[in-house]
Order: C-alpha cells, then structure tokens, then sequence
C-alpha cells in the first residue's frame, strides 16, 4: 500500500484527457490478445470515446495529492454500459477500470471498486456487475479478491475469446 492518501472524486471535463491517457496505458498490455489489429483499433477507439458515453452515470478518478492515477466508469444498467448488445442485467455495471501502470499495487483499483460498490446502494441496488476478458489474469484476481463471482448465465463465448461477466452481492 501506498503512504499517500488516495481520494476519490467524480471526474470533470477537465479530466478526459488525462482519463483517456491512464484507460489507453492501463489496457495496452492487453493488445497482444488481440489478434486482429482492426480489433485493437477499435477497442482503442471505444476507450477514447468512453468518457463522452451519454449513458454514463458516474465517472470517478482517483487521485494521490492532485495527480489523477485511476479511473473507473459506473452504468446504470448492463444495457446502458453495452448498448449494442442484448444484456437483461438491470443492475449497475463497472466499466473501464484503469489504473496508471507506475501506480499498480498500491490499492487503487480497490478503492475505485469501492466507490462502486457504494454508487450502487445509493441507487437502491444490491448488486454490481461486471465484464473482463479471460487474458485479464490480474483483473480476474483483483475482482475474486475483492468478492466478485463469476456469474455463468452471462458469460458469452465470443471471437475465440471468453468474455467472463462478474457479479458483486451487496450486504
């Protein structure tokens, strides 16, 4: 854990860019897994868009002293959060869950699910969903540590990949 404060703030307009700039560092491990550049461009592409999503409930940074060095994104809906696809979850959903790759470790991400976590039961829910990818090792451990559980009914196989849908039960 680090020794400076982490504060959670909703995002400003200010912020995209530098949302933008955390989302594309955190994700680009993962381009290898992609085995189609076009793909990759295109996930890229959504990235950059997310932060002007109209769907979008709530957007939070986190930050150590003014530095942003996290980021996730909060749905109302699975639906509002995939609007492309056919999703009959009718919870909130977690999007986009980046921290800057020189901050890792350090309980960011922990802190951001949290804000999550709370976000929901103000909006009167007690569950909070989420999608990652199978080649997300390290989210995956994040999620399971945290106290997400894998919910089957709602993890499609798609593209040679395995899109895994995580469900979070609020007490």
């Amino acid at each position: 854990m680090t020794t400076a404060a982490i504060t959670i703030h909703p995002a400003s307009p200010a912020d995209h860019a530098e949302i933008v700039d955390i989302l594309v560092a955190s994700y680009a491990e993962y381009q290898s897994s992609f085995e189609q550049s076009d793909r990759w461009e295109a996930y890229l592409k959504d990235i950059r868009e997310s932060v002007d999503n109209p769907y979008l409930t709530e957007l939070w940074v986190a930050k150590i002293e003014d530095r942003i060095v996290g980021t996730v994104q909060l749905f109302e809906t699975a639906h509002k959060a995939y609007p492309n696809f056919d999703l009959p979850i009718d919870y909130p959903f977690v999007r986009l869950l980046g921290v800057d790759p020189e901050w890792r470790g350090h309980g960011i991400a922990r802190e951001l699910l949290q804000r999550c976590v709370e976000s929901t039961k103000e909006l009167g829910k007690n569950a909070v969903y989420l999608y990652t990818g199978s080649q997300m090792v390290n989210a995956i451990r994040l999620y399971e540590r945290f106290g997400f559980i894998e919910d089957p009914e709602f993890s499609p196989v798609e593209g040679g990949g395995q899109a895994i849908c995580y469900r979070y039960e609020i007490k």
